[in-house]
């Protein structure tokens, strides 16, 4: 993948997530999603929650586990005017404790990991020889994975630009299609500013098929769908500030299972920057480390 598809990646996950939050009127919509990219930077911080059966095991491993994304413009304007001049962060934290660092700066990708901060997450079942088979490699070092590694790297049938300009079409349609249906249904204005909606997933389903059926060039049957869900978004005037959303559905075996995302938004001057003595990587480093890791764990 190059370094700018990672980027768009990155903040139009964003987007898009808060884009099905923001519910209400297409203007509130419009604005919220605006807003997203007016400022020259952006942050949003995600939480994960699971209600259900098994969630003794499951919650305490999202509980500890936190997504982190950040967005600065390099050119001093706002991130929607700074196309190919944004620099990116994606942070991964266990028990709050720094787990992976992602940052994309100019056209290399700049890795950092501590196996350390896996040990904190709850029912993971790492053994202490797994962990230090991945310090032995990583141990708090940044990596830097330029272009040109990453090129040599791509399959030999990786998509072409018209390919993806395809594909990137197709999930805007999707999108757009799941937008109208929360536009045309009911919603609850939340009294610190924003709004609430719960739909069923059978709803979603209708309105997507179409447009599935179109991609895969013959009619979709599904049976029943059952479910619902509930999304929300926050805002401060017409600027967003967090978004939300929850899926409740039968989990096959013994009741419903509810799984959900919170995500918070700020602007603050964060600076984004290439870290101190990265090791560049190459092929025969990858290798190198690969033997390190088999030796380690036997």
């Amino acid at each position: 993948m190059k370094k700018t598809d990672w980027k768009v990646l990155s903040l139009g996950g964003v987007v898009a997530s808060l884009t099905l939050a923001a519910c209400g009127s297409s203007a509130s919509l419009d604005s919220a999603v605006s807003s997203l990219s007016a400022s020259q930077y952006l942050q949003v911080h995600v939480t994960a929650t699971y209600e259900g059966p098994d969630s003794q095991e499951v919650q305490p491993i999202l509980s500890g586990l936190s997504l982190d994304v950040s967005e600065a413009s390099t050119t001093g304007q706002p991130l929607a005017q700074s196309v190919g001049n944004i620099n990116s962060e994606v942070d991964v934290k266990a028990g709050g404790q720094l787990l992976l660092s992602v940052r994309g700066i100019g056209t290399d990708i700049y890795l950092e990991l501590d196996p350390q901060a896996l040990s904190s997450i709850a029912n993971l079942g790492l053994t202490a020889q797994k962990l230090a088979a991945l310090e032995l490699i990583f141990d708090n070092r940044w990596f830097d994975v330029p272009q040109s590694l990453i090129a040599s790297l791509e399959p030999a049938g990786t998509p072409t630009a018209a390919q993806t300009a395809n594909e990137q079409a197709d999930a805007q349609e999707l999108l757009a299609s799941v937008t109208q249906l929360i536009e045309g249904s009911s919603y609850t204005t939340l009294p610190s500013g924003g709004y609430s909606q719960t739909g069923t997933l059978a709803s979603v389903v209708k309105v997507v098929l179409p447009t599935l059926a179109k991609l895969e060039g013959h009619a979709i049957q599904v049976g029943p769908v059952p479910g619902s869900y509930t999304i929300a978004v926050t805002l401060s005037g017409s600027n967003a500030t967090g978004g939300s959303i929850q899926v409740t559905a039968p989990d096959g075996n013994s009741g419903n299972a509810t799984v959900g995302l919170v995500a918070t938004v700020a602007h603050d001057a964060v600076t984004i920057t290439v870290p101190t003595g990265a090791t560049t990587v190459t092929k025969s480093l990858i290798q190198q480390l690969e033997g390190e890791a088999t030796s380690a764990s036997t």
